[in-house]
């Protein structure tokens, strides 16, 4: 019925998604000033904002600056820039100075003769750099909420996040906490708790989520590196509005002990990861070999040399949905030059391929996320099973300015209750989604990548979301799917906003995807600063 009707859905649709980015840009043109974070000044120590994690924690190891003079810089530039992005929910700034002062004093006295000394960039690769985390991320003598309201009133954590004890083994030192969607499970960065997040680049429009306070952050250069996570773009979608990197490495990978929520049902297990958001793509590298420790390190050879003109190249120009924005001509021409890029630099031929499963991307990623044994409703109230939580009344009272949630958190909650596959037509979709993943596994092999639109369109304005809430189902199809994925900058479109590209690859990757971040970001000059700062 569907295949009959279509092509009659089709220019309505379009007409439809046009129609609503339309009247959002005319109100925000019209009634909303557009602010942008200002740029680093040009003094030298602010100019200490604008060099990767690798290159400080060198610079910090040989003494050419401390770590204080590090993290102090970043405190004042997030003074700076968060009134306007709302991006810090929880500072850790006394900590930090602290713990940066101790390694400053240990460097003074160290023999630099000594072996220790000698191994710091094998055992402390980290030494002196300022990370973020966001706010579902346990940072210990912190309350962690994941912009739950019901878990603000929580206890302080009693220890740290897993990953979080890796980074400070390496020597890196937690700075702040950044903000997220309620629950985190939306893709634009609000809640009850803390409120809304604003682009550095246009204080109109939106960061993307769940991570998005920390792309937002690393954007503005308040901080350089951080950790987020992806169950459906959560790293990706961020990293894309923002202009940054964000890897989304293969599940399991990267310890999740300490996350909210620290497990999940079923599927979802094979679909989420904790990963990297980076300002530079070298970066993207130490912080992976850190956060998955030495013996995945070796087992993925993070350490290779990756010999791209070997690589096959294949592309996707985007979905064939009803269900979600058309992609922008501004994403569609990122694309085409990531394409052009590698097939020029390599003398190589990139194959246009179309896998018809992927169009069916959100029933697929819906599907799979579908758990018997946990209410998204139990989640909004602070994780509390058989709580009672009504997302209907809820509703009523958010109508009526009287609720902490957000509407699309509620109605995500409704659907969940009352919108449930049965068991026959999961299993078909399962089966879909298993032959989608061989296929692209197939396709890639060990040394191919898909070039895929990073997002349907630029950061979008505020609450626009709610009229497109499915375009999410671009990033979504990845974590089905199981496959690691960086997205990458590809410079600012001519209004000012970031454009990039998704990134696919096989299995175990992760090393190839590095690669090529970096070679993009050599042929395109990866992040940029906002122009109208």
């Amino acid at each position: 019925m569907l295949r009959v009707v279509a092509p009659f859905l089709a220019p309505i649709t379009y007409c439809y998604f046009q129609f609503v980015h339309f009247v959002f840009w005319l109100y925000n043109y019209l009634f909303k000033a557009r602010l942008a974070v200002p740029r680093p000044a040009p003094d030298d120590v602010d100019q200490l904002l604008l060099i990767s994690a690798a290159q400080a924690a060198e610079m910090i190891r040989k003494r050419e600056i401390s770590a204080v003079q590090l993290i102090d810089v970043y405190i004042r530039r997030i003074e700076l820039v968060n009134p306007y992005l709302n991006a810090v929910v929880q500072q850790n700034f006394e900590e930090a100075l602290d713990e940066a002062k101790k390694i400053d004093d240990w460097l003074i006295n160290v023999d630099v003769e000594s072996e220790e000394y000698k191994s710091l960039a094998d055992t402390k690769p980290l030494l002196g750099v300022p990370f973020t985390v966001k706010d579902s991320i346990r940072i210990k003598g912190h309350v962690s909420t994941a912009g739950i309201p019901a878990l603000s009133e929580a206890d302080p954590n009693p220890e740290d996040a897993a990953v979080v004890t890796l980074l400070k083994a390496s020597g890196a030192i937690p700075l702040a906490v950044t903000n997220v969607p309620e629950a985190c499970l939306w893709w634009q960065s609000c809640n009850g708790v803390y409120g809304q997040t604003n682009s550095p680049y246009d204080s109109r429009r939106g960061v993307g989520g769940s991570s998005g306070g920390e792309g937002c952050l690393i954007s503005a250069a308040g901080s350089v590196v951080g950790v987020g996570s992806d169950i459906g773009g959560s790293v990706r979608i961020p990293a894309f509005f923002n202009g940054v990197f964000g890897l989304k490495p293969t599940p399991g990978l990267i310890p999740t002990k300490g996350h909210i929520p620290d497990h999940f049902y079923g599927y979802q297990e094979e679909m989420f990861s904790i990963g990297p958001i980076c300002r530079y793509a070298r970066d993207l590298s130490l912080m992976l070999k850190v956060m998955v420790g030495p013996d995945a390190t070796e087992r993925l050879q993070l350490n290779r040399q990756i010999k791209l003109q070997r690589t096959r190249v294949f592309f996707m120009n985007g979905l064939n949905t009803l269900i979600a924005s058309p992609v922008h001509s501004d994403c569609s021409r990122a694309l085409k030059k990531a394409v052009k890029y590698f097939e020029k630099k390599y003398d190589i031929h990139a194959y246009n391929v179309n896998f018809p499963i992927t169009h069916h991307a959100l029933d697929i990623w819906l599907t799979s996320m579908h758990s018997t044994k946990q209410r998204f409703a139990d989640v909004l109230a602070g994780y509390k099973e058989n709580s009672g939580f009504n997302p209907l009344l809820q509703m009523l009272y958010y109508f009526m300015g009287n609720s902490k949630h957000m509407f699309m958190s509620l109605l995500t909650a409704f659907l969940d209750d009352h919108l449930t596959n049965v068991k026959r037509d999961r299993d078909f979709v399962h089966s879909k989604r298993d032959q989608l993943r061989r296929e692209v596994v197939n396709l890639l092999g060990q040394d191919g990548i898909l070039i895929f639109p990073g997002f349907p369109r630029p950061a979008y304005f505020h609450n626009e979301s709610v009229f497109t809430p499915f375009d999410y189902q671009y990033t979504a199809l990845w974590n089905a799917v199981g496959l690691p994925v960086v997205t990458c900058p590809m410079g600012l479109n001519s209004n000012g906003l970031p454009v990039g590209v998704q990134i696919v690859g096989g299995e175990d990757s992760e090393a190839l995807l590095i690669a090529v971040a970096q070679d993009l970001e050599e042929g395109f000059g990866g992040w940029k600063a906002p122009v109208f700062g």
